[in-house]
């Protein structure tokens, strides 16, 4: 029995040198297998060099993309719409692309939202469209297909006959459904009639209300006498958080045909758009395009800001008013 104990030691020491070798091994290595990924994009540009395509998707960025083609395919499809299917190196980021589809048998394509999508307002949309110079329409429906709200927007494109990519935002009509579509579609240079029109079904996440007011010039003697003299409309739109931006988006379209006929005016430039607003420390900071700037004297200057800040002075959160033309409030609204 004693001869068989140091046997038993040995035996159970060469068992725990196994256990502790195979413990300490390291891991097998996993190659990690890159992702297969999907982008639409216009080809903008090609570097025969470096066989890379420059393809700027619906959001504006661009990407790189490793052409499979060769130069020949790439210079081909400059300004075309194209699904690239590849995978992106996780260094360089660029997409090494496996296969290109042309996607030009549509002249819009909507991106976002998609078919069925439950969205709130502001209504995000973006695609792509090759149009006319550069301008398309769209338009908000009920199930009944009376149109709610209309309007234009742009692409972004490069050149005439470039696809371009588009963003824009719509501010939604109150509803007393939840479905409703948004249409996008372009109109003859010819006749006018409609042509290449993208009908996306949607939900409308609630049907709350926001309502504020607007406000806008009245013809009459006593206005006339004092430029900076604003009268109150309201709005109701659908609910939404974004009520400051809303209240400037609706005053930029103006008085309504009923608000014309009860006198209403409005001194904003009809090309104008918003920039930005930003409202911090009980201050609103609103930036318009060039276009605010009207001429036509100080009464004018005077009634544009009287509208601005009154529409925007209405809300809780805002004591002051600053605004800016393409960034600089030091010289906008000049007389």
């Amino acid at each position: 029995m004693k001869n068989l104990i140091p046997l038993a030691i040995a035996l159970l020491l060469i068992g725990a040198g196994c256990v502790f070798q195979e413990s300490s091994s390291t891991p097998p290595t996993i190659p990690v297998v890159p992702a297969t990924l999907t982008i639409e994009g216009v080809v903008e540009a090609y570097d025969a060099t470096t066989n890379l395509a420059s393809v700027r998707v619906a959001v504006g960025t661009t990407e790189e993309v490793e052409w499979p083609a060769g130069a020949q395919g790439a210079v081909e499809a400059l300004g075309d719409l194209v699904s690239v299917t590849g995978t992106r190196d996780p260094s360089t980021l660029v997409v090494s692309a496996k296969s290109v589809t042309m996607m030009t048998e549509k002249n819009i394509t909507v991106a976002s939202p998609s078919i069925g999508a439950t969205v709130a307002s502001p209504l995000q949309v973006s695609g792509f469209a090759r149009v006319f110079e550069s301008t398309f329409n769209w338009r908000v429906k009920d199930p009944s297909g009376a149109v709610l709200d209309e309007g234009t927007a742009m692409t972004d494109a490069r050149d005439a006959g470039w696809f371009g990519p588009f963003a824009f935002e719509i501010f939604l009509p109150a509803m007393e459904e939840t479905a409703f579509s948004l249409d996008v579609f372009d109109r003859s240079a010819r006749d006018g009639s409609e042509q290449d029109l993208v009908s996306v079904p949607l939900n409308l996440l609630s049907t709350k209300p926001s309502t504020f007011k607007l406000y806008f010039g009245k013809s009459s003697s006593s206005s006339s006498l004092d430029c900076s003299l604003v009268f109150p409309v309201e709005r109701t739109i659908a609910e939404t958080a974004a009520i400051g931006r809303a209240s400037i988006a609706e005053l930029l379209k103006g008085p309504t045909d009923a608000e014309l006929a009860q006198g209403y005016t409005t001194s904003i430039p009809v090309d104008t758009a918003l920039n930005s607003l930003v409202i911090g420390d009980r201050t609103a900071k609103a930036d318009f395009t060039r276009s605010l700037e009207p001429g036509g004297g100080s009464c004018r200057v005077t009634a544009i800001r009287s509208q601005i800040e009154e529409t925007l002075r209405q809300f809780d959160t805002v004591d002051n008013v600053v605004i800016s033309v393409e960034g600089n409030s030091e010289t906008a609204l000049q007389p």
